[in-house]
C-alpha cells in the first residue's frame, strides 16, 4: 500500500502570502513599492494618503502613464512586469521596479482597489479600468471615468493574515515611517510633486522644484542647508554628486544618511564606511554626518536584484566606489576651508562647577605628597644620596610583602588626568581611570531625570528671545504627537506656520544648552527607536528619558578640555552618588579599574 507524499504544494494564495513576507514588511514597505512604481510611470505629480499609520489605509494617487484594462489585469499577475523581458535585462535595470511582485504580494495580504487610464496620444481620455481584489482574489472589475495615471489603494493590512499584523507598531512609529518613506523620495526627485495626508493632516507638501538644493531647502529648512556643503566627484566612470555637512552638523544615528545609486534609495556597507573615514579625525567617533548623496554607476556594474526589497546592492568594483565617497567628500570639505584641520569644531574647555568641600567624601582635593603616605613624614629627612656609596642588598629584598592598603580613603582620590580626557585615580581598591565626558553625562542624566520624575512639575526657564525652527517631514510628525508631552515636561514649544516650531522656553536645568539641537536630537531619536509603547505612562517614561539622554550628551564636558584637581575631585564624587556610576546612558563603560590583585600579579608578588 502506497503511502501519502508528505511534500505538497502550497495553495496559490498561501504561497503569495508567504512571498508577500519578502516584501511587505509593514505600512511603509506598502508605500514604498507603490511610490516606486509612480515614479517608473513618469508621474510628475504624486498624492498619498494614510490612516491610523497605514494600518488603516494608504492611497497613491499619480499622474502618470497609466495602464490599459489588459495591462491593469496582468499587473495582479505574480512576475508579470513591463520593465525586463530577458535575462541580459536584469544587468542594465534602469527602473526602481523590476520584478513584477509588489502589486500582487500587496493585494494577497490586504483590501486593494486599482484605478487606472492609460493617456492616449490623440489627447483624448479613454475609459480607465477599476480593479478590486480582497486578499488576493479579484473580486470586481469594471469599467470606470478617471483621469490619465493610476490609484492603488491598499486598506486593511495584513487583514487575513493576523500574527503578522500583531507585530506592527503604534500608529505614531508606523508614521514615521510613512514620512520617512515620503522624504526618501522627494529628495531623489525633486522635479516631483508630492503631497502627504495622514488622518486628513497634512504631513508634507512638497510642489516640483528645480534643483537637489531647493528640495533640500524645502523639506529640511534653510538652517539645514546653511551647514551643508557641495559634493562633485568624478572618476573612472562613476559620478558623486549631492552634499555633505560641515563637521559641526553632526547626529547621534545614521538616519540623516541619505545614499542613492542611481537614483535608488540604498542601504550599503561600503558606502556608509567610506563616509566614516572622510570624517575619522572631524567628529566624534560615536557621530555620523548628515549626507545626501547621489551615485551615478552604469547599471552593468551594479547588482540591484540581492533583495526583494530592493535595497540592498553589490558593486562589481567596490575599492573604486570606496575609494570614491572618501575622497569626494574630502575635497569638498577642503575647498570649502582650505584645510581639514580648521574644520575641527572648537572642544568646549571649562563646564563644572567649582568644587564644593562640602560635596567631597574626603573634604575636597588633597595634596598629592600626603596622598599615600601611611604614616606622618613631618619633620622627616631625606640624605642626599648623590654620593652615597653603594648599599648592599641582600639576594631576596622582596621576601612576602603585601602592601597595606587600609589607610587609603574609600572614597576615591584624584592623582591627576591623562592627556586630557581620562581622570586617573585610586582607592582601597585599586588605580581607576575615569572618562571623563561618559562620566559628567551620567551625573547630568540622573540629575535630569530625577527632575523630570518630580511630584513637582518640571519648572520651565523661559527665553530671551524665542527660537524658531524648521523641521524635516519625519521630526513633523513625531512633534505633533508628542508636543503635549514636550510641553508637560519643561518645554514650551507652539506651532509657528506648517513645518516650524517657536521654542519659547526649556526645561531650567537645559538652560545653558542649545534650545534649536536638544529639541531637534529629542525627535530624532524618537524617530529612530521603533519601539512599541506598552502605555501612556511608558510613552512618558521615555520621553522624559530622551530628553535627560540628550541634555546630558549635549553639556557633558568633552574629552580634551583640562580639569584644575578640584573639578576632578567633584566628578568623581558626584559619579560615585549615581544609581550606576559605572555606565553612561547609552551603555558604554565609564571606569576602567585595575585592581591591587592584579597590580600584584603583574609584580609577580602574588
Amino acid at each position: 500500500m502506497a503511502t501519502m507524499a508528505k511534500i505538497r504544494v502550497l495553495p496559490d494564495i498561501l504561497a503569495h502570502q508567504i512571498a508577500a513576507g519578502e516584501v511587505v514588511e509593514r505600512p511603509a514597505s506598502v508605500m514604498k513599492e507603490l511610490l516606486e512604481n509612480a515614479l517608473d510611470s513618469k508621474a510628475r505629480r504624486i498624492l498619498v494618503e494614510a490612516e491610523e499609520g497605514g494600518k488603516r489605509l494608504i492611497l497613491v494617487r499619480d499622474d502618470g502613464s497609466g495602464m490599459t484594462p489588459e495591462d491593469a489585469r496582468l499587473a495582479f499577475q505574480h512576475h508579470a512586469t513591463s520593465k525586463i523581458q530577458t535575462f541580459e535585462d536584469l544587468s542594465n535595470i534602469q527602473t526602481l521596479g523590476f520584478r513584477g511582485e509588489a502589486l500582487p504580494s500587496i493585494a494577497s495580504v490586504s483590501r486593494l482597489r486599482l484605478r487606472t487610464v492609460e493617456g492616449a496620444a490623440s489627447g483624448s481620455t479613454p475609459l480607465g479600468s477599476e480593479i478590486q481584489s480582497q486578499g488576493g482574489e479579484l473580486s470586481g472589475v469594471e469599467e470606470i471615468s478617471w483621469p490619465v495615471g493610476t490609484e492603488v489603494q491598499v486598506k486593511d493590512l495584513f487583514f487575513n493574515v493576523p500574527a503578522r499584523r500583531k507585530f506592527l507598531k503604534t500608529n505614531t512609529t508606523e508614521l514615521s515611517h510613512l514620512s520617512r518613506q515620503v522624504m526618501n523620495y522627494a529628495i531623489a526627485y525633486p522635479q516631483v510633486a508630492f503631497e502627504f495626508h495622514h488622518q486628513s493632516r497634512t504631513v508634507v507638501d512638497a510642489p516640483g522644484v528645480e534643483s537637489l538644493e531647493d528640495r533640500i531647502y524645502q523639506v529640511f529648512g534653510e538652517s539645514f542647508l546653511e551647514n551643508l556643503v557641495r559634493v562633485h566627484y568624478e572618476k573612472d566612470g562613476l559620478v558623486l554628486s549631492g552634499f555633505t555637512s560641515l563637521p559641526h552638523e553632526h547626529r547621534t544615528s545614521t538616519r540623516s544618511q541619505y545614499l542613492y545609486v542611481n537614483h535608488r534609495m540604498v542601504k550599503d556597507r561600503i558606502l556608509t564606511h567610506a563616509i566614516r573615514l572622510a570624517y575619522q579625525d572631524l567628529i566624534p567617533s560615536n557621530s555620523y554626518p548628515v549626507v545626501i548623496l547621489f551615485l551615478e554607476v552604469d547599471p552593468e556594474e551594479v547588482d540591484v536584484n540581492v533583495h526583494p526589497c530592493k535595497t540592498e546592492i553589490r558593486f562589481k568594483r567596490t575599492d573604486l566606489v570606496h575609494r570614491l565617497i572618501r575622497h569626494g567628500i574630502e575635497e569638498a570639505l577642503l575647498q570649502h576651508q582650505g584645510s581639514l584641520s580648521q574644520l575641527a569644531r572648537d572642544l568646549p574647555g571649562d563646564h563644572l562647577q567649582r568644587a564644593d568641600p562640602s560635596l567631597s567624601g574626603n573634604g575636597g582635593a588633597r595634596n598629592m605628597a600626603t596622598v599615600f603616605q601611611r604614616h606622618s613624614r613631618q619633620g622627616d629627612t631625606f640624605p642626599d644620596l648623590g654620593n652615597s656609596p653603594a648599599i648592599p642588598f641582600p639576594a631576596d629584598v622582596h621576601g612576602d610583602d603585601i602592601p597595606e592598603t587600609d589607610y587609603l580613603d574609600a572614597v576615591p582620590v584624584v592623582l591627576g588626568q591623562f592627556v586630557e580626557s581620562f581622570v586617573v585615580s585610586v582607592d582601597r581598591e585599586g588605580v581607576m581611570l575615569v572618562d571623563q565626558h561618559v562620566a559628567h553625562e551620567r551625573i547630568l542624566y540622573d540629575r535630569a531625570l530625577r527632575q523630570l520624575e518630580s511630584s513637582r512639575p518640571c519648572a520651565t526657564q523661559r527665553l530671551l528671545i524665542p527660537l524658531t525652527h524648521e523641521l524635516n517631514l519625519q521630526q513633523k510628525a513625531i512633534c505633533a504627537q508628542i508636543l503635549d508631552l514636550l510641553n508637560a515636561n519643561g518645554f514650551e514649544v507652539e506651532w509657528f506656520g506648517d513645518q516650524t516650531i517657536v521654542i519659547k522656553g526649556v526645561p531650567s536645568f537645559a538652560q545653558d544648552c542649545d534650545a534649536q539641537l536638544l529639541l531637534e536630537e529629542i525627535l530624532d531619536e524618537l524617530g529612530s527607536s521603533g519601539q512599541e509603547l506598552a502605555s501612556p505612562d511608558a510613552q512618558v517614561r521615555r520621553l522624559r528619558q530622551k530628553i535627560a539622554i540628550s541634555l546630558s550628551c549635549r553639556a557633558a564636558i568633552k574629552i580634551n578640555s583640562p580639569l584644575t584637581q578640584e573639578k576632578m575631585q567633584w566628578l568623581l564624587d558626584e559619579l560615585f552618588r549615581c544609581h550606576d556610576p559605572f555606565t553612561c546612558p547609552h551603555g558604554r563603560p565609564i571606569v576602567l579599574r585595575l585592581g591591587i590583585e592584579e597590580i600584584l600579579r603583574g609584580f609577580k608578588r602574588i
